[in-house]
């Protein structure tokens, strides 16, 4: 009761200070701005890229993706029809080690004595013994039926027994070659059936495949791996029309499928080495390659096979691009934790991707940065082109 008033508003006036120090100190928060380095390049450069790289060379890679789409049509129209059926088998030799040609138009004769042909000459592999055990040779080979007919449609579920080979009747070869269905043996007809005009079949078919570009590529950008890049315009779509599927008297299923082969780069490998082609005093520091929106992309092949089946590709760049330095984000936030701000010159120093760095850090009275890397937020700035 005695302590002078004056001391105690003093004592309280200081705990008071104490308090919002410690409170404000508890939400400090700072905020630093990068300026990284950034290098102009304009591209008109063709890259040579390749499945199996070697140190120093680019290198791709295939993702696949598949699609089937169906769709019912009207039958409208009458037409005779005199179409074979056709499927593929696989053919075995499992007479002697030694190989077995058959030539163009060798017939296969199914358990109910229906006839298919070789539509070309093919080698069957001689039988070889696989742990003891004698496995015969085989070779997958297409087979259209000897004449027009529905009653030579046949599928894989169905069929019991082997086909034979009816030209090797009376030789021992007779009982040790045969074939078993690969796919079901389909698409044989005979006098008038139903069919979808033309026009409609063929818009129809072009619908579908439209559409299954469009979901295969919606499926390849959403699926790639983030670690890599898929351009826009790097992938090949390869189609097929499956066989139709009558649905009754007056509807036809027509089938479509596709292929898309994506032309995929690792995004760091990729801006590292067009980073060492056009930049004489790059060392080899991770950045990044940042294109321009109107910065074009091609692919090319030299070879006449499919070009997803290539081991090298053409890649060609057209446009501009900045090549950012980047850096451990993670790191650096360690690295400012604690420090006082006038330190700042010497944390950049130890980053040479890093031109500039500028700090905010609240409350404003606060000479140092706060205790714990998440509350330090890093944001890029880039100077506008």
């Amino acid at each position: 009761r005695n302590t002078p008033k004056m001391i105690i508003w003093t004592v309280a006036l200081l705990s008071i200070i104490f308090l919002l120090f410690s409170v404000t100190s508890f939400f400090s928060t700072a905020t630093v701005t990068i300026v990284p380095k950034v290098a102009r390049v304009e591209l008109d450069d063709t890259y040579i890229a390749r499945k199996s790289a070697l140190p120093g060379e680019l290198q791709y890679e295939v993702m696949t993706l598949q699609k089937k789409m169906s769709k019912q049509l009207d039958a409208t129209e009458t037409e005779n029809s005199e179409i074979k059926a056709s499927g593929k088998i696989v053919v075995y030799n499992n007479f002697s080690a030694a190989p077995q040609k058959l030539i163009i138009n060798t017939r296969f004769e199914s358990e109910k004595g229906l006839t298919y042909k070789i539509p070309e000459s093919i080698i069957v592999p001689g039988a070889k013994l696989v742990g003891g055990k004698k496995v015969p040779g085989s070779i997958e080979t297409p087979v259209f039926a000897d004449e027009a007919g529905d009653k030579f449609n046949m599928k894989v579920s169905n069929l019991k027994g082997d086909f034979k080979i009816p030209g090797f009747k009376g030789d021992k070869k007779y009982d040790y070659f045969y074939a078993r269905l690969k796919t079901d043996i389909v698409g044989g007809s005979s006098g008038k059936v139903k069919k979808v005009p033309t026009k409609i079949l063929s818009d129809a078919r072009a619908e579908l495949r439209t559409n299954i570009k469009s979901e295969l590529l919606k499926e390849a950008f959403g699926t790639k791996p983030k670690s890599s890049v898929l351009f826009e315009n790097a992938y090949y779509v390869d189609y097929a029309s499956l066989p139709d599927a009558p649905l009754g008297a007056d509807k036809i299923e027509i089938n479509e499928s596709a292929a898309l082969y994506g032309i995929i780069f690792d995004e760091n490998a990729l801006s590292s080495y067009v980073a060492k082609k056009k930049l004489s005093d790059y060392n080899d520091a991770p950045v990044d390659l940042i294109l321009d929106e109107n910065t074009t992309s091609e692919l090319s092949n030299n070879s006449k096979i499919k070009p997803w089946e290539s081991d090298t590709i053409n890649l060609s760049l057209k446009g501009g691009a900045n090549i950012v330095w980047t850096y451990d984000k993670a790191l650096l936030q360690k690295s400012l934790v604690g420090q006082k701000k006038n330190n700042l010159n010497r944390i950049l120093s130890s980053y040479p991707g890093i031109t500039e760095m500028r700090a905010e850090v609240r409350p404003y009275w606060k000479k140092s940065f706060p205790n714990k890397p998440e509350k330090i937020k890093i944001e890029n700035f880039t100077a506008k082109k």
